[in-house]
């Protein structure tokens, strides 16, 4: 799913896209899990992780394979909102999966290693797609894409046989009545969580769908070699996600809120160096998107965790529904914000100081509101 952002300058050539166009693909992967991200954890907490799971990987691998034959620009955004669709059960599935299998003092190192299984995909793909698109065409690339992620669809249910250990909940076991769903909007800790979400994903957004992009217009790279700005922006996120993790297991009694202070404040000063200082040698330049990847995506996995802790063994997996939901609404809405800033300025410099402000911003948030935020995860403890 994460090829998407690599070859959006093959698809500005073979759609002929402006750099307008070009803010509504990455949300149009991303407005299924808006939609289908809290049925998805409710399934998940009904059905179990493992049916859930691999359904959802069939229904994106044929989203991808309909978008490898599109006629027409916006048909090619319908099929991967289909494909999103099916990537949205992903994370608040795994999410109860991490809960379910795992102790506390383990869950952040556990949830990292799944993140970072995500940005390792994202870094094979940002080497490997463009090539293929500069060889064989964008629709090579992502039928690719169709055919990768449709493959443990089919060949991983006696694989993930563990994630079955644990017995789905019944509505009467969790006491998950249709009122039930939404307790958490009377918690406001939760809900400067969830909103401080809708912040981290508008500054991913901006980072998934402008980085490659601006690494040809604003740098002057060609399509590979913004390809392999994207790869280093997704090992940092790798690195950060496996290693703060690991840290929020380990230091600070286990508190998840600092370390997503630490990233966003990363991602305010990379996106203010883009902002007033843009770089184009080539070290120094992946060097930065390494960075960029570090704020922008190393605070994935410590989010969710919290988050699916909030809702204890019995909901992590609807919140942790409800975490990715409030993740998608800021990825569709940051795009086109970055989009509207730059067409309006015409200037990469006015769109990425606007999401440094935006960066200062949630690492403010964070810092205020973590010390509740932790005391919730402390309250669903005690409920188990």
């Amino acid at each position: 799913m994460l090829g998407v952002s690599p070859l959006l300058p093959s698809l500005v050539e073979g759609f002929h896209l402006t750099r307008l166009d070009v803010a509504f693909v990455v949300p149009s992967v991303y407005l299924g899990g808006l939609l289908f991200s809290l049925p998805a954890g409710h399934l998940a907490d009904r059905w179990g992780v493992r049916p859930t799971l691999l359904g959802g990987l069939a229904l994106s691998a044929l989203g991808l394979a309909l978008s490898a034959a599109a006629p027409r620009f916006g048909f090619y955004l319908l099929c991967i909102f289909v494909a999103g669709v099916g990537w949205s059960v992903v994370n608040p599935v795994l999410g109860k999966a991490i809960v379910d299998l795992f102790p506390t003092r383990e869950r952040g190192v556990a949830m990292g290693i799944k993140q970072t299984g995500l940005t390792v995909g994202g870094v094979i793909s940002a080497l490997v797609l463009p090539p293929i698109a500069a060889v064989f065409g964008w629709r090579a690339a992502v039928a690719a894409c169709a055919v990768v992620i449709g493959t443990p669809a089919l060949a991983s249910w006696w694989l993930l046989a563990p994630l079955a250990a644990a017995r789905p909940s019944t509505a009467g076991q969790s006491g998950a009545t249709p009122a039930g769903h939404w307790w958490w909007l009377g918690r406001p800790a939760l809900l400067v969580l969830f909103g401080a979400g809708v912040v981290f994903g508008m500054l991913q957004s901006a980072v998934l769908s402008y980085l490659p992009v601006y690494g040809v217009q604003g740098l002057g790279f060609t399509a590979i070699a913004a390809g392999a700005l994207v790869a280093a922006a997704q090992a940092g996120g790798a690195a950060a996600r496996l290693g703060l993790g690991a840290a929020s297991d380990r230091w600070l009694d286990s508190r998840r809120p600092p370390w997503l202070v630490l990233t966003s404040a990363i991602a305010a000063v990379i996106f203010a160096t883009y902002a007033l200082a843009p770089v184009s040698r080539p070290a120094v330049a992946m060097l930065l998107a390494f960075a960029a990847g570090v704020g922008a995506h190393g605070w994935v996995g410590i989010y969710f965790i919290t988050s699916a802790e909030a809702g204890g063994p019995r909901q992590s997996g609807l919140l942790s529904g409800v975490s990715f939901g409030a993740i998608v609404v800021g990825i569709v809405l940051g795009a086109p914000l970055f989009g509207v800033v730059l067409q309006a300025s015409d200037s990469y410099r006015a769109a990425w100081g606007v999401f440094a402000a935006l960066a200062v911003l949630v690492a403010m948030i964070m810092a205020l509101a973590g010390a509740a935020i932790h005391r919730e995860c402390e309250r669903a403890r005690g409920r188990a």
